[in-house]
């Protein structure tokens, strides 16, 4: 996979459209568009302002382009894993919508299901 299809996947999966995501790099709409299409490459300066306002990092973008992804925090260590299935990146989805003291609950809840399975298996 391609770079471009890549930041469309992560625009797309944000929520955020052409416009939005440009305006948040400092290009026109129609050069993202291009980019995305594989017909115009970022320089490196403007692949880290894309990776930036998705809320990743280059290496993460690059992972995926290549069938990955990486885990934890972008300014930590990362760990290479699969790329997460369809429910999984919906629920990443509903859980950023949330306020940080709902994520925090969110977060517990699922603990204490982890912990309910786990005595029941």
């Amino acid at each position: 996979m391609q770079i471009g299809k890549v930041i469309r996947a992560l625009r797309n999966e944000r929520g955020l459209s052409l416009e939005a995501l440009a305006f948040d790099v400092g290009t026109d709409a129609s050069n993202l568009s291009r980019v995305e299409r594989g017909v115009q490459q970022l320089t490196e300066e403007g692949l880290r302002a894309v990776a930036k306002a998705l809320g990743t990092s280059v290496a993460a973008m690059y992972a995926m382009s290549e069938g990955k992804r990486l885990a934890g925090d972008h300014e930590g260590p990362f760990v290479l894993v699969d790329d997460m299935g369809r429910e999984a990146t919906q629920m990443r989805r509903y859980f950023r919508t949330l306020s940080p003291e709902y994520q925090r609950i969110a977060l517990e809840l699922i603990k204490a299901l982890v912990k309910t399975q786990a005595k029941a298996d």
